[in-house]
């Protein structure tokens, strides 16, 4: 932030999960971006603490961007290019670099998984995640929708206006919980009547993520094909060649 320019004036934020326990203390080189850290307890993974964070100052800002950790910045007014969309389209209320299960109805959704991840990418004792998802969506009053669509929660970008519409971020428990609130994000937002978009055509154009964008992208892609090729495999051959 110190070396890509942002294009405006921002104030900077760090949410620390656990930081109630093992206090986190930026270095003495970010000094210059005045930066407010806030350590809370261990919870709601990165969703939890943007809700923590917006709640702390949701009269001091009109725009918010939420970032993980694990972010960085690719090119100068990069915030810029976020508040001048949201800015000048009215029934814009959630940007960010990709979204998820683009244009996909919920029974291609299960559908399209089954087959790339094989018959047993989740515990059979345990609901299909598709149904665990919706019915937390059910549970907490938040619309599906037809489509599953939704911006992944590692660079969302919105209003402090919009966020008291919808009541702040659904905050979950576990990690299903988590990914369920990722998609209900989207969902409370759109029931308001607004749209969710990317920044830009081109997913991580402004600001990567290093478990998305580049070499390890490519070891993930690499990962999953590999599994997908094996669990077939796996089961013609009989146990006893195994190795």
């Amino acid at each position: 932030m110190m070396k890509v320019k942002a294009g405006c004036e921002f104030g900077l934020i760090v949410v620390c999960n656990g930081g109630n326990e093992q206090p986190l203390y930026l270095p003495a080189r970010f000094q210059k971006l005045n930066a407010i850290v806030l350590n809370r307890e261990n919870s709601g993974y990165n969703i939890g603490a943007w809700n923590f964070g917006w709640q702390s100052a949701k009269s001091s800002y009109s725009y918010f961007m939420f970032l993980q950790d694990d972010c960085f910045l690719k090119e100068k007014n990069w915030l810029y290019q976020y508040q001048y969309r949201l800015s000048t389209d009215d029934k814009l209320g959630l940007l960010g670099e990709v979204i998820m299960w683009d244009r996909m109805t919920w029974h291609y959704i299960r559908q399209a998984t089954d087959r790339d991840l094989g018959g047993d990418w989740y515990d059979k004792n345990q609901p299909h995640p598709i149904d665990f998802y919706q019915n937390y969506l059910a549970s907490n009053n938040i619309p599906k929708g037809e489509l599953g669509s939704h911006l992944q929660s590692i660079i969302l970008f919105t209003s402090s206006k919009i966020l008291s519409e919808i009541g702040g971020f659904p905050v979950g428990k576990t990690y299903q919980d988590a990914i369920a609130c990722e998609i209900g994000i989207s969902r409370m937002i759109e029931s308001k009547g607004y749209r969710i978009s990317k920044v830009d055509d081109y997913p991580f154009k402004l600001i990567g993520h290093r478990q998305w964008t580049g070499k390890r992208k490519l070891i993930n892609q690499i990962r999953n094909k590999v599994k997908g090729y094996m669990r077939p495999l796996l089961r013609v051959i009989p146990k006893s060649k195994q190795h």
